[in-house]
């Protein structure tokens, strides 16, 4: 299980970093003047899930390390 909470861990990681860099507002070039509602050339503006659950990981990759070392302690 200590593997296992490390790799969620990592893996959360790299989600969060990823999430962050390709969520951010970089190139929004509106295509259309004329419409009431800005549309993107990327996408319209919506919720970061791939960070989202990288935090997610990482929360659950704590919780599983810390309950194995709480369940198996070293003498």
């Amino acid at each position: 299980m200590k593997r296992t909470s490390i790799v969620l861990v990592i893996l959360g990681i790299v989600m969060t970093i990823s999430g962050i860099l390709t969520s951010r507002d970089l190139n929004h070039v509106n295509v259309v003047d004329d419409h009431a509602r800005p549309i993107y050339v990327n996408r319209i503006r919506s919720f970061p899930w791939e960070a989202f659950l990288g935090g997610v990981f990482i929360v659950a990759g704590l919780v599983f390390y810390i309950a194995d070392v709480r369940r198996n302690p070293k003498p």
